[in-house]
């Protein structure tokens, strides 16, 4: 029912007032005749009923006013806690929002400024099926071959290990050499990455203890930074390549005196060749023609991550192991890095054979102590 408003109330108000006023002389003239005091006790109660009967409806209607109100403050507040809970919900899904853009704006950057592993390895280079080359295939004569040179000769099977050792500053060493072996590519990677039994094969290695193994991750989830320093890319695939830490101490004797010289190596296996993040093959870079910044390369200081090149035909794919002295080394190098390449070699084995060359290129830096 409709509830009424206080203007009407008052005016049901001044009805039943008139209206009991009205009936309460009549009852007292009617009654004026007769017995006083019986006259009186019958108006009094005849006044409280008509009292009663006149404003119940007024008292109903306050009543139900009073309940209205009641659930009106009740869904006022409903009201307000709803509005506030929305609006509380409208800020956080804006925010949300934003912050969901500005994340996978972030994301939409990064991913741009990333290039996957794989995407490198897919030159011509690779792809090269060296079962079906000849020697006359291979141009070995215009073949790149620096840096360093190490030999104008094509093959040097069979032939002795070529070797050569560059000044580098702060007494540090850089040590080239390679050889030309009758044997497969696959056959030589297999022992050199036979990392337990290292000693067996490597001339001098005393100890040799393998702390751990690294399984690595699939080229097509390795990726980079194109825009960071050429060491920061390197330092970024190779956390996530094949390998292993060892632990290997060396003994030689120099001027017949019995040495040797105990490191932490972080060994990084790449079955398709490093990429070339120090840019040694570029023609020009950093406006440097590539004779010109050959010509630089022994008065550079030794950095961790860019690794010497070992000498290569750039027209053959290769394998690399790259191995590095850990950053908190307590050995007797303040830096040790190089890198084992193999290389197949077509055309320079007999019929039925396989030849391959085996380079090295190591950057040595021993502590002040060492001869």
């Amino acid at each position: 029912s409709t509830v009424p408003m206080p203007r009407a109330i008052a005016e049901i108000l001044k009805d039943a007032s008139l209206a009991a006023v009205e009936q309460v002389d009549e009852v007292i003239q009617r009654n004026i005749m007769q017995n006083k005091e019986q006259a009186l006790q019958e108006s009094r109660e005849m006044m409280t009923t008509i009292i009663d009967d006149a404003f119940a409806p007024v008292e109903a209607s306050i009543l139900e006013m009073e309940k209205s109100l009641a659930v009106a403050k009740e869904a006022l507040a409903l009201a307000k806690l709803q509005s506030s809970q929305a609006i509380e919900a409208i800020q956080v899904a804006a925010i949300a929002q934003a912050e969901g853009a500005a994340t996978a704006v972030a994301q939409a950057e990064m991913v741009a400024e990333r290039q996957v592993i794989k995407e490198i390895y897919g030159n011509a280079v690779d792809n090269v099926d060296v079962s079906k080359l000849s020697f006359d295939d291979v141009d070995y004569e215009s073949s790149e071959m620096a840096p360093p040179f190490l030999d104008p000769d094509s093959c040097l099977v069979p032939g002795e290990p070529v070797v050569r050792v560059e000044k580098a500053p702060e007494n540090s060493r850089r040590i080239f050499a390679g050889i030309d072996i009758m044997a497969s590519v696959d056959d030589v990677w297999q022992v050199l990455t036979d990392y337990g039994n290292l000693q067996n094969v490597v001339p001098n290695l005393v100890v040799n203890e393998v702390l751990a193994l690294y399984e690595g991750e699939p080229t097509e989830t390795v990726t980079f930074d194109v825009n960071a320093p050429a060491e920061v890319q390197c330092k970024q695939v190779a956390s996530k390549m094949k390998g292993s830490l060892l632990k290997q101490v060396g003994g030689a004797k120099v001027a017949g005196i019995n040495f040797s010289a105990k490191t932490t190596l972080e060994v990084r296996e790449w079955p398709q060749g490093m990429p070339d993040f120090a840019h040694f093959t570029d023609d020009m870079y950093e406006g440097k023609s590539r004779d010109t910044r050959a010509k630089e390369n022994p008065k550079m200081k030794l950095r961790r991550y860019r690794f010497p090149r070992p000498f290569a035909l750039s027209s053959l794919p290769t394998k690399d192991i790259s191995m590095q002295s850990v950053a908190d080394d307590d050995g007797e190098f303040r830096l040790y890095q190089g890198v084992w390449r193999m290389q197949p070699l077509p055309g320079c084995s007999p019929p039925g054979k396989n030849a391959m060359r085996l380079t090295y290129a190591v950057e040595i830096s021993p502590r002040a102590y060492l001869p």
